[in-house]
């Protein structure tokens, strides 16, 4: 199925200027849509059915599955009867959407002026190019949507039409040159008349292009009614017509329906793979990266998870990007199968920074992204992070965040910076506190003196200072209130202890 380039000849052609077009044709496109994620299957004997359609038959099928004696419009049945060994793949709208945005990723990246004409069809028009090769052209698009897992064929001509002609009979690159020569000797099934048009035509020994047009527009309009008049425009291709062109797109995605449930990492793993190694070739053409990725799993009970990705770093690169949806994957837990996948990347363009001399960034955004989530799903999302204070006057109140990494890899997230901290300004004892506080007794002994009891030692007071009662929260649904108090016992320790609701806790000891 796949063409091979180093057996064409190579010729530099010179138009004058000329405006041409050049048309991208997938063949069996709805067949090579359903084996995008699966290349290895193109040299098996696969065939693709409609299971939409009451009575399935077979749509399209591999070469190796023709060989086999299969052909179209066969049941399934029938098929499996000429050929045991042939896999059966159903129709998937998904898949054929995302191999056509693949199809005009490729067009766009070699002209803005782009059209998607049907369906595995891309019409680009070549403007600002007075000498071209467009036998080197072609092949380079050829060349890339084979990265993306789809055979394709070129044809270069004068408008569209033609170069659509062109295409279709491509092996896998022609280039048009004289218009009335080449379209003469085109088969009259090029023009995809009706059955009934094309049976009368055989029956007039009508074969080729050049004869049906050398029968007279009239004389075909008068015989064979208004279909002849847009078979007749399309064998002579001698007009025109405006692109309807296309536009960026805003996300790259891959998608795939499975046929059976997946129960197990590893397959979709795989397929994850298959699908940023896709989604990444897409963003090289586009010169753009990842900033985003957004996960989709749809489970049999037609429930939906989906989890975004922010890249800290925004990178094109396959192994990084699978490594944060890998670790993702590892810890989650589906009570159901998964019946469908959907990978989506968000472009940007590359960021480009000069530091300063004795400025740097870390050495590497996303591996250290990568490390924050393993290590959040080793210990909690609420347990790795960045501190950041809550508004209460609640001791210790704070939270963990991930750390808002900007492109350049300096941190951004909104914890307090020790350098924000004046010169000269007044700092007491720091206090190292306990997570979470140790209960603590206390025990009056003889002359009024206290001792402090806690699981690792036992010390007498010898100061104290305090109490300071303070609380908050009291209008919300969790009031708070306590008395803290600042010690210093035999052993030469300072330690703040607190008492809350009749028991005494010791919530840090200062430096």
């Amino acid at each position: 199925m796949f063409p091979v380039l180093s057996h064409i000849p190579r010729t530099t052609y010179n138009h004058g200027g000329r405006l041409m077009f050049a048309v991208i044709f997938i063949p069996e496109f709805f067949l090579q849509a359903a084996l995008r994620p699966e290349p290895e299957l193109h040299s098996r004997a696969v065939a693709l059915i409609d299971t939409s359609a009451s009575n399935p038959l077979v749509l399209q099928l591999t070469q190796a599955a023709r060989q086999a004696g299969v052909s179209e419009g066969m049941t399934p049945t029938q098929a499996l009867a000429r050929c045991s060994r042939l896999f059966i793949k159903s129709h998937s709208l998904a898949q054929e959407r995302s191999a056509g945005e693949a199809l005009l990723d490729v067009a766009l990246s070699f002209s803005p002026w782009v059209e998607a004409t049907g369906e595995g069809i891309a019409t680009l028009e070549l403007k600002g190019f007075p000498e071209i090769d467009y036998q080197q052209v072609g092949e380079k698009m050829i060349r890339s949507l084979l990265r993306l897992n789809l055979a394709s064929q070129v044809g270069v001509a004068q408008n569209s039409l033609l170069a659509l002609h062109a295409a279709r009979s491509a092996s896998p690159f022609r280039l048009v040159e004289n218009s009335k020569e080449f379209l003469d000797d085109l088969p009259i099934e090029s023009l995809e008349p009706s059955p009934q048009i094309l049976s009368i035509l055989a029956k007039w020994g009508i074969q080729t292009l050049g004869g049906f047009v050398a029968l007279g527009k009239e004389p075909l309009a008068v015989r064979l009614g208004p279909e002849a008049l847009q078979l007749y425009d399309r064998a002579s291709a001698n007009c025109a017509r405006p692109l309807r062109l296309v536009q960026s797109p805003a996300t790259f995605h891959e998608q795939a329906e499975f046929e059976h449930e997946i129960e197990t990492t590893e397959p979709l793993l795989l397929l994850l793979r298959r699908f940023i190694e896709q989604i990444s070739a897409r963003l090289e053409m586009a010169c753009l990266v990842a900033q985003e990725l957004t996960l989709r799993l749809t489970f049999s009970d037609n429930t939906q998870y989906e989890h975004n990705f922010r890249i800290p770093a925004p990178t094109k690169n396959i192994d990084t990007l699978f490594r944060m949806v890998q670790t993702h994957l590892e810890t989650l837990k589906a009570g159901h199968p998964v019946i469908g996948l959907y990978l989506s990347a968000k472009p940007c363009r590359p960021a480009s920074q000069q530091f300063d001399l004795f400025e740097a960034a870390l050495r590497d955004p996303n591996r250290f992204y990568e490390t924050l989530a393993r290590l959040s799903a080793l210990v909690g999302s609420d347990r790795a992070g960045v501190p950041v204070l809550e508004p209460t006057h609640r001791p210790d109140a704070f939270h963990l965040q991930s750390p808002k990494l900007d492109c350049d890899g300096s941190d951004k997230s909104d914890a307090s910076d020790p350098s924000d901290i004046q010169e000269g300004a007044a700092r007491g004892l720091c206090l190292r506190r306990f997570r979470p506080p140790r209960p603590i007794r206390l025990q009056k002994r003889g002359h009024g003196s206290i001792v402090l009891n806690s699981a690792t030692s036992s010390e007498r007071i010898l100061h104290v200072s305090g109490p300071w009662p303070i609380s908050g929260d009291w209008w919300d649904n969790h009031p708070w209130s306590r008395i803290e108090w600042d010690i210093q016992t035999d052993k030469g320790n300072l330690y703040r202890i607190f008492q809350q609701d009749s028991s005494w806790f010791m919530e840090g000891v200062y430096d």
